[in-house]
């Protein structure tokens, strides 16, 4: 595999500076994406998203080569949106109608989030079974400060009744750590590897974690019970929308609880109530080739 970079410059909507900035980076972006593909002469050109991606969907364009566009979360991206009119097709992981409005109609196509097949895999040499009910803890592949130091908090609230699964991420207190591991039921991680990721997701009873669109599509497809804590600080609120799409299609299994309003006593009391809820997981099986992947085919015959 070769990989190519490519200085770009992006359109800040908050910072006209960083804009004005940007834009000769952008246009020589744009020439370099012209040069390469030239060179390398693809069949097609698949982009998920992000202001690296733009120059090159144009470039596309001009070069005559079939494109497809994937945006990965429930709002359109302004990346997305400009790569939308040079574009052969826009793919979309979600079935909003809000979202679709804002793109050319016979370009959308509702493909879903490709998901790692590792998902699936129910069995772990470094995991065991438990009779506790187990709660996993993640802030995602970078981790996430606030919910580390609320896990830390909470931790000793859920006492041994409990068995918790923590993926830290790299921002973690491994002094803490290994304290509650001596006086709890409690497993950390930095990262949850990828042939243990599958045991944790389906044996986990409920899973506290940030509303990123992956974690979010997981969530839905393994048909879990989650308790969700978006980000407030992100572009067009996209991880609240993500949460409120997910309890929209599991409104008794998914709950969502504001940053703001996440206290120990909060997250331990709704947790709690998930754990008590009955609810049969009913895991969605996938086809087997993924609509993505079919679009491209179709596209690049």
């Amino acid at each position: 595999m070769e990989f190519f970079n490519l200085d770009c410059g992006k359109f800040d909507r908050k910072n006209l500076d960083i804009t004005l900035m940007g834009i000769p980076k952008i246009i020589k972006a744009f020439f370099t994406s012209l040069s390469l593909l030239k060179n390398l002469q693809p069949q097609i050109v698949v982009s998920f998203g992000g202001y690296v991606s733009v120059p090159v969907v144009i470039a596309t364009y001009f070069n005559k080569i079939p494109s497809i566009t994937h945006e990965q979360t429930v709002t359109n991206s302004l990346a997305t949106k400009i790569n939308s009119y040079f574009a052969t097709k826009v793919a979309l992981s979600f079935d909003n109608v809000t979202q679709k409005k804002q793109l050319p109609v016979k370009k959308t196509v509702v493909t879903g989030n490709l998901l790692r097949q590792e998902i699936f895999n129910t069995t772990s040499t470094n995991y065991k079974n438990t009779t506790h009910p187990i709660i996993y803890f993640t802030g995602g592949n970078q981790g996430s400060i606030f919910l580390n130091e609320l896990i830390y908090q909470l931790v000793p609230l859920l006492g041994n009744k409990y068995t918790v699964i923590h993926q830290t991420g790299k921002n973690n207190n491994q002094v803490l750590q290994d304290e509650l591991t001596k006086k709890y039921k409690y497993i950390s991680s930095e990262f949850i590897e990828s042939e243990d990721i599958g045991w944790v997701l389906s044996n986990a009873d409920v899973i506290v974690s940030r509303s990123g669109a992956n974690i979010c599509q997981e969530i839905d497809t393994l048909d879990k019970k989650a308790l969700l804590i978006p980000h407030p600080f992100t572009q067009q609120n996209e991880q609240q929308l993500n949460a409120l799409w997910l309890q929209n299609h599991h409104p008794k299994s998914i709950k969502i609880v504001s940053q703001p309003n996440a206290s120990p006593s909060t997250i331990l009391e709704t947790i709690n109530e998930l754990v008590t809820t009955i609810h049969t997981s009913h895991p969605k099986k996938l086809p087997l080739i993924h609509p993505l992947y079919k679009l491209v085919h179709e596209i690049s015959l």
